[in-house]
Order: structure tokens, then sequence, then C-alpha cells
């Protein structure tokens, strides 16, 4: 049995889990495809070593920032730990607010071969939205259908890949591999925005822009830095917003991901949601216990 926490930024998940692990003498897997990374660590809103508890947490500073990391890559060195926690009769808890990375993990998502060819993709960059689904239903009908032709990101990935490796081919992607029970935090959606925008004024007075600018300062490009918080200050940083205009964006972008989280899990999910009690997280806590051990 694995036990896993989602929802989005700010919501708990980080107490109740720690809470969970304790309960259950277990430990976290961490779900969050951002905190893999060293030097990001205030706007990944990663955990602390304090507040860790004790409770050891893996997939956690793993990465460079210059690094690559992929969902194939998460989904192998999840489930290389879910059989080690298990082999020594521990319960897994895998907490976090990435969908897509915890789903690969739980179902049979197929990685193999999956490459992408970024010679090719660099053909394409002058070709627009449609231009470019145009040559996906030609390589892959099937992934054509199944992706919009303004998600100009997915369409590339899929165009990209290899003949023998299409999006489309991965037929599996609903059978599960696990047992599992998911429970989702979440708030009436109006407090949930106002708590994101209050979460990034705090990043902000805790150092985010200093955070950032360091980062900028190394020219690290890639990936790590294309996260919420990263992005727009880094457009900052290149004189292409004001640090107001940016960290308006990154309010907004987080309002949007946690709209867009909550439509991942509902539909990709069996989820139990449990309405987060900030005033007495007590409550949180030994409604998600009921669950999970009922």
């Amino acid at each position: 049995m694995i036990y896993v926490i989602v929802g989005p930024t700010g919501i708990g998940k980080t107490k109740l889990s720690i809470a969970l692990a304790k309960h259950f003498n277990t430990e976290i897997i961490s779900g969050d495809s951002v905190q893999v990374y060293k030097e990001l660590n205030i706007g990944s809103a990663k955990i602390t070593k304090d507040e860790m508890d004790g409770v050891p947490h893996h997939l956690i500073d793993i990465l460079e920032p210059t690094e690559d990391f992929s969902v194939a890559l998460f989904q192998k060195l999840v489930r290389e730990k879910i059989n080690t926690l298990q082999q020594n009769n521990l319960i897994p808890i895998i907490a976090g607010g990435t969908g897509l990375y915890i789903k690969s993990v739980l179902y049979d998502y197929n990685f193999s071969n999956t490459k992408r060819d970024y010679d090719l993709e660099s053909k394409y960059k002058d070709l627009t939205n449609e231009e470019l689904h145009s040559i996906l239903i030609k390589k892959d009908l099937e992934a054509s259908n199944q992706i919009h032709p303004n998600n100009r990101k997915r369409i590339l990935q899929a165009i990209t890949r290899s003949s023998d490796n299409k999006v489309s081919k991965n037929k599996n992607k609903d059978i599960p591999v696990y047992d599992f029970k998911i429970i989702g935090l979440t708030l009436e959606r109006s407090k949930l925005y106002e708590l994101i925008n209050k979460r990034v004024d705090q990043m902000v007075e805790e150092g985010l822009v200093q955070e950032v600018k360091s980062l900028f300062d190394k020219k690290i490009t890639g990936n790590s830095v294309s996260a919420i918080g990263y992005k727009e200050l880094y457009q900052y940083f290149n004189n292409e917003v004001t640090l107001d205009e940016a960290i308006d964006k990154i309010k907004q972008k987080s309002r949007n991901l946690a709209k867009k989280q909550f439509t991942f899990f509902n539909n990709q999910f069996d989820i139990t949601w449990i309405t987060t009690d900030f005033n007495n997280f007590d409550n949180t806590i030994k409604e998600a216990i009921k669950i999970l051990e009922n």
C-alpha cells in the first residue's frame, strides 16, 4: 500500500504528511518536480530540516540546477525508493503537487526510449501552433486528438519523439501498478487564492528575489529556472518587466496552476478530498488518518 497526499501550494501537504509519517512510523517521498533541485528553496516552498522534524524525506536536493530532470527519471527514482521502503515493511508516503509525475509512478506509464530529438525540435521553432499541430496529425493522429492545438510544449514533445515511441503508444497509463490511497487537501476557492497571494508575498519577504538573482548571476538556464517564481523573476532581471509586475505574474500563474491541479487530480485519480482546517489542523490530521486506516 502507498499513501499519497496531493493539493496546491500552501494547502498544508507538508504538515499533514509529516504528521502521517509519524503516526505510521514511515518516510516521505517528495512528489514535486522542482524540489529535486539544490538552491531552489524559497520558490519551490522546499521543506527545511527543522520542518522535517526528524522524518526522513527523499527526492529533495538531489540535482544541481543545471541538470535535466524528467517524469521518466522521477518514475525510476521513486519506484526504487518505494521498493526499498516496502522491503523494510514501511508504507511509503508520497506528498506533492506535480500530478503527472505522481501518476507516472502509480500507473503503468512506459518511458522506455523516451529521449526527444532536440535538433528536430529546433527545426520547428519558427512554426505556428497550427502548423505544428498539423505535423503531429500526420505523425501521430491519436496523440493529436489528445493534445490541444495551443499546447505548443506538448505538441513539440510528441512530434520530436521517435516513430517507435509515439505518445499514443503509452496504452497502459490507466492501469495501476500499486495499491494506493490518495487524499487531496482543498479549500474554498477564494480563500485558496488569497492564501496563494499571501504565500508569494511571504516568499518575497524571505528572500525569493535574492535567491533567483543568485541563479541568474550564475547564468543558470533550463528546466530548473522555468518553474513559477523563477521564470518571472528572470524576466525582471532581463529588464522585461518591473519587479511588481513579476510578483503579480507569480501570483497569477500560481493561482492558475492551483486550478489546473484540481482539474487534473479530479479527472485522473479516485481521490478523497479534505478541506484543510487551518484553525485546528489536528482535525485535518485526524480525518486523514481515519480515511487511510478505514
